[in-house]
C-alpha cells in the first residue's frame, strides 16, 4: 500500500499514452490492500472523476499507467457518488471484468 500511496498527485495515462488526470485518492478494500484508484480530470471546471483498478496499474517516475482504454475508465465517470458503496465497488468490478472478458474473446 505505501508503494502506491505514493502515487497520490501523479499523472495517470491510458493504455495508449493518453493523459488521463492525475491520481487523487486511493480506495482500500477491507484488508487495507489499495483497490481502485481515483483519477482527477485534469481540465478545469470540469471536475470529472474516473476510477481505475489499482490492481492493474503501474507507477514509476511520476506516471502511472493504466492497462485500459480511454473510453472504459471515462465511462466510470458517475459510477461513484461522493462515497464508495459495495454496490459502486461491484459495478466498477464488472465494468473492467466485462471488458476484460470481450478483449479475450475477440
Amino acid at each position: 500500500m505505501a508503494e502506491v500511496e505514493a502515487w497520490t498527485g501523479w499523472r495517470v495515462d491510458d493504455v495508449h499514452g493518453c493523459m488521463m488526470g492525475h491520481v487523487e485518492s486511493i480506495r482500500q478494500d477491507p484488508y487495507g490492500r489499495p483497490l481502485w484508484l481515483i483519477i482527477s480530470e485534469f481540465r478545469p471546471g470540469e471536475g470529472r472523476r474516473f476510477v481505475i483498478p489499482a490492481r492493474d496499474a503501474v507507477g514509476c517516475s511520476g506516471r502511472v499507467w493504466s492497462p485500459h482504454p480511454r473510453e472504459q475508465i471515462k465511462a466510470t465517470d458517475g459510477m461513484v457518488g461522493p462515497q464508495f458503496t459495495p454496490q459502486a465497488d461491484r459495478r466498477l468490478g464488472e465494468h473492467y471484468a466485462n471488458r476484460a472478458n470481450t478483449r479475450h474473446a475477440a
